[in-house]
């Protein structure tokens, strides 16, 4: 009985490292290898964080822009797109959130 129970101990053990491999592959290394990649290709971004990522840079950004009110004069894209414009402006027109890409210009996508 105890050895039918070391069993099953040792395989939920297993089992568990196997999930823990998984999971750690999912949400640290495979991101971190998709940015290596695209950093090689010369796209530019903000490093990979997890869970969290860029959240607090956005929201703080959202909330300065909402604190100070607009002028009619004003450019609308920072304050209406805050977090992209800034992106745009501090790596180019090419930027990366997570494995996708947006691009905001026609010229670059033919190239």
């Amino acid at each position: 009985m105890e050895a039918l129970c070391a069993i099953s101990a040792c395989i939920i053990l297993l089992i568990t490292l196997v999930w823990a491999w998984k999971m750690l592959i999912w949400s640290w290394l495979r991101p971190k290898n998709l940015e290596r990649v695209l950093r090689e290709q010369g796209l530019k971004g903000n490093p990979y964080r997890l869970i969290v990522g860029d959240m607090k840079e956005y929201l703080k950004m959202e909330n300065e822009v909402r604190s100070k009110p607009m002028n009619l004069s004003d450019d609308i894209v920072p304050h209406v797109f805050p977090y992209g414009h800034q992106n745009i402006t501090k790596h180019g027109i090419l930027i990366y959130d997570s494995p996708y890409l947006c691009c905001f210009s026609l010229i670059s996508l033919r190239s």
